[in-house]
């Protein structure tokens, strides 16, 4: 089956490093993941950040559009990532169950870390 798919992120900048949360897979994204029906992608991206991290992002603006295309089970999958990035007001996160670990790293630091196929991209812009 072919099944298409919504996704928002927001890269959270604190004191000139980005936050990566780390997945029981062992790969690294930012806080994020689906569009609920009828939201928007900016009030999707937020809304995950909260739940992810209990931060709540200042100066939030739009940075791109990206996309993949992967296989997961028996599907098809192409998601769609709308990415924003913003401004936390201090690094005390505070994990959902979703992620295992977080790091506030310098762009050069995240480079090397193993990235999730929605972050990888997203690297370079910022």
């Amino acid at each position: 089956m072919k099944i298409q798919e919504i996704n928002s992120y927001l890269v959270l900048f604190h004191n000139g490093r980005v936050l990566l949360l780390k997945r029981p897979n062992g790969l690294w994204e930012f806080p994020g993941g689906g569009v609920d029906w009828g939201e928007t992608p900016e009030n999707a991206a937020l809304r995950e950040a909260k739940e992810e991290t209990s931060l709540l992002p200042n100066n939030v603006s739009f940075l791109t559009v990206t996309s993949a295309t992967y296989k997961q089970g028996e599907d098809d999958k192409h998601s769609i990532y709308f990415v924003y990035k913003g401004d936390a007001s201090n690094d005390k996160v505070i994990l959902s169950s979703e992620h295992v670990e977080y790091r506030w790293l310098t762009v050069h630091e995240a480079k090397y870390m193993k990235m999730a196929l929605n972050a990888e991209p997203v690297l370079e812009l910022i």
